[in-house]
């Protein structure tokens, strides 16, 4: 069994995303931060499931929310690299 490692780029942006809607509605903030790891669990069961975005780098959006999760594979699965909102520009460079 792979596994999902969690760089601290993207664990800061859950970070901002919890502090973000904390205050104003911390029910969503708790069903992004489930999604993300819904999602992380999945990609290390199933590491290419994601499309190619750039280089190595893959995306994988998270069901029920408006983020994605920007990944590389890795010899122990996946590396979670960021946590984007889908309407950012964040393809140049995860």
């Amino acid at each position: 069994m792979t596994r999902a490692i969690w760089l601290g780029s993207a664990l800061a942006d859950l970070a901002g995303i919890d502090d973000l809607y904390a205050a104003i509605s911390p029910d969503h903030a708790e069903r992004v931060g489930r999604a993300a790891v819904r999602a992380a669990r999945f990609l290390a069961e199933h590491p290419r499931a994601g499309p190619v975005v750039k280089g190595p780098f893959r995306k994988w959006r998270m069901p029920g929310t408006d983020y994605v999760l920007v990944y590389r594979l890795h010899a122990e699965g996946v590396e979670i690299l960021r946590v984007h909102h889908g309407h950012e520009n964040w393809r140049p460079a995860p």
